[in-house]
């Protein structure tokens, strides 16, 4: 029979596996970054991983007690405020620095199934560098060098230009627009633009019956009801969530094929031993 220390690969995995799916601490705490920007569910911490309250898009990194979130492509964008009985945010570049003449340095696409740009938001087409451009049209007077112009204009007004074949670069961003766009733009982007969220449709059941949504390091989902357990929502917690029974599955067959992998090699080697000694043991031991 194989003794304990040949499984405690095995044992040691298990725990490993089942902490790994363990629930995060109920309910979902609220946390800051430290510069007075509070946040609570569905946004989360990504130093809480793997397992994690809120939704997967809305997770918070904290730079320098500065909170970040990857909007797209992950580009980090600096969270300035947020209104939970709004259910919105607001955020502005991270990497615009103390300039009074920002450059966005990337567009910034929003393809979030659940985030929507606030009404008073709108976009702005930016071109940079342009060494050709049309006459009469008001240029960037701050980021001019030379005979090179740049120009910024809401989406929709845009001047019917070859703008692409004349300037360096091409960028659509969202902004919160107050007044002239053309002077005004550093200010605009500076103080960001909002995005309201709307219910997950993954966590929409879970949410309806007081439910938090929960993903482990795999992305799967499941309703934390605040007694242990993972389930589709609260209303059928005996109703496991149908991801989190394939995801035991797959341990549990993991965790079976380890132990029976064990098993087999120290049968093997068991026998290999026992072959070679009874071979050893009919080696002549020399004569008179």
């Amino acid at each position: 029979m194989a003794s304990l220390h040949q499984f405690l690969p095995s044992i040691f995995l298990f725990i490993f596996i089942i902490k790994g799916n363990s629930l995060p601490k109920y309910p979902p705490p609220s946390f800051s970054c430290g510069d007075g920007v509070d946040f609570a569910y569905p946004f989360w911490q990504r130093s809480q991983k793997p397992n994690h309250f809120g939704y997967t898009s809305l997770g918070v990194t904290c730079i320098n007690k500065t909170p970040t979130i990857e909007l797209d492509n992950n580009h980090l964008y600096r969270v300035k405020s947020v209104n939970n009985s709004e259910n919105s945010f607001v955020v502005s570049f991270y990497e615009l620095g103390d300039t009074t003449c920002p450059v966005a340095l990337h567009d910034v696409i929003n393809n979030s199934s659940f985030l929507t740009y606030s009404n008073n938001v709108k976009l702005v087409n930016f071109f940079y560098n342009c060494t050709v451009y049309p006459s009469g049209v008001e240029p960037i007077k701050c980021l001019q060098v030379g005979a090179r112009h740049s120009y910024v204009f809401l989406d929709g007004s845009v001047p019917k230009f070859d703008w692409k074949t004349n300037c360096d670069s091409l960028v659509t961003i969202p902004m919160s627009i107050e007044s002239s766009i053309t002077t005004d733009f550093g200010k605009g982007m500076k103080q960001g633009f909002e995005l309201k969220w709307s219910t997950s449709v993954e966590c929409a059941s879970c949410e309806a019956s007081s439910g938090f949504c929960v993903y482990d390091n795999e992305q799967m989902f499941s309703c934390s009801c605040g007694k242990g357990g993972r389930y589709e929502n609260c209303h059928e917690r005996g109703s496991v969530s149908s991801k989190f029974k394939w995801g035991l599955l797959s341990i549990g067959l993991l965790i079976c094929c380890v132990i029976i992998g064990v098993t087999i090699l120290y049968i093997v080697k068991k026998r290999k031993d026992g072959i070679y000694k009874r071979g050893f043991n009919r080696l002549p031991t020399g004569g008179k």
